[in-house]
């Protein structure tokens, strides 16, 4: 999956309203991946594109997407980061370097302290900046296709800077599994609604309206964009803040441009707090990730874990409006419910009006849990 840098973002502003300046013409990709073609490090590869004469920052996010489908040799980082800090080490011992024959003597000082040859040492040194890697295999993308990922990146790029995100997407089984799915793994505030017409509403908190981790909220919030363009039919609606004026941002499946059809690969966790979970819970008890679907007051809810009839929930990202939203809807489920919080998120709230809430520190440990879930465990291999 692509994202750009907000640098990149190219809009157009008409009254209240904002969309992104998408790629029409598939030619500038076209000389893009030339650009690419011909290079032979990621350094000339930028040289090349800069040379290229058009608008900059068209230029650069294509050449920033393109950079995810071109292979550049693979180094030990490791060791690239211990031979800088010993030629630099080196070079201090031996200051001033100011001669060719003085520079070669560090590299040689570093080589037979770490046992490695000069000219790999060397090598490694100039590879610790990543335009002097080499390009070992060239995009093999068309540029109509880059055009599709260029625009795509755009979509995501603009919602960077949300105030709130409403999507519709068609009420189909498929499409809304893999959706919720996504929206549960990247720890998303959201609700969800049965809309007119068949659609599935999303109401979406974006990252300005954060209180914190807005950056990391933003990607997170982006890569939700491929799953909804993927469902065929779908509409996307947004206010975005850009310096300091806020617009309206409205897109569907027949303004938007050509983009990518098809969803990312899903994982078998959706984060590393539910594997870790699964991989403790899951040596005394049956453990059914994201069983039946429930509706609560029309909407749609899919718990993260279920144990027995016991429902399982871990709580994301938060602002307390989303909290008050994510009380009443796990209040009214009306079953059985373990909800888990992390200690950053936990207000006094939650035990108000939640029972069975445990508070974690990094990730939820099987001794936090298991008083709680031992009523409704059936240990693993017996039938329930």
């Amino acid at each position: 999956m692509t994202l750009m840098s907000i640098d990149y973002l190219r809009v157009v502003r008409k009254g209240g309203e904002i969309r992104p300046r998408y790629l029409s013409d598939a030619s500038a990709a076209a000389e893009v991946i030339e650009a690419a073609r011909g290079a032979k490090t990621l350094g000339e590869f930028k040289r090349r594109v800069e040379a290229l004469g058009f608008d900059k920052k068209l230029a650069g996010g294509l050449a920033h997407v393109l950079s995810h489908f071109l292979k550049a040799e693979s180094v030990d980082r490791r060791l690239v980061s211990r031979i800088r800090l010993e030629v630099f080490k080196a070079a201090a011992a031996s200051w001033p370097v100011l001669t060719a024959e003085a520079r070669e003597a560090v590299f040689n000082t570093v080589a037979s302290k770490l046992r490695l040859d000069p000219g790999e040492v060397r090598c490694l040194f100039l590879k610790a900046y990543e335009d002097n890697l080499e390009i070992v295999e060239p995009p093999s993308i068309t540029a109509e296709e880059l055009a599709r990922e260029y625009n795509l990146a755009l979509m995501q790029t603009l919602l960077f800077k949300s105030l709130y995100v409403k999507a519709w997407v068609p009420n189909a089984p498929a499409v809304v599994k893999r959706l919720i799915r996504a929206v549960k793994g990247y720890r998303l505030m959201y609700i969800a609604e049965e809309g007119d017409g068949g659609w599935l509403v999303f109401h979406f908190d974006g990252p300005v309206s954060a209180l914190r981790q807005t950056e990391r909220y933003g990607t997170r919030l982006a890569k939700l964009v491929p799953y909804i363009v993927s469902a065929g039919q779908w509409k996307i609606e947004a206010q975005i803040k850009l310096r300091d004026r806020v617009y309206t941002y409205r897109e569907d499946w027949r303004t938007a441009p050509d983009l990518p059809r098809q969803p990312p690969p899903e994982e078998e966790f959706d984060s590393s707090i539910e594997a870790e979970f699964y991989r403790q819970v899951s040596r005394v008890c049956r453990v059914e990730r994201e069983p039946e679907v429930l509706v609560v007051d029309k909407r749609v809810y899919i718990p993260d874990f279920k144990i027995g009839d016991l429902y399982v929930e871990v709580v994301g990202f938060w602002t307390p409006d989303y909290l008050r939203r994510k009380y009443e809807k796990l209040a009214k489920v009306k079953k059985p419910l373990l909800v888990l919080v992390s200690e950053e998120l936990a207000m006094a709230t939650w035990k108000e009006l939640l029972p069975n809430v445990v508070l974690f520190k990094d990730r939820p440990r099987l001794s936090d849990v298991y008083k709680h879930i031992k009523p409704y465990c059936t240990p693993p291999g017996r039938q329930p």
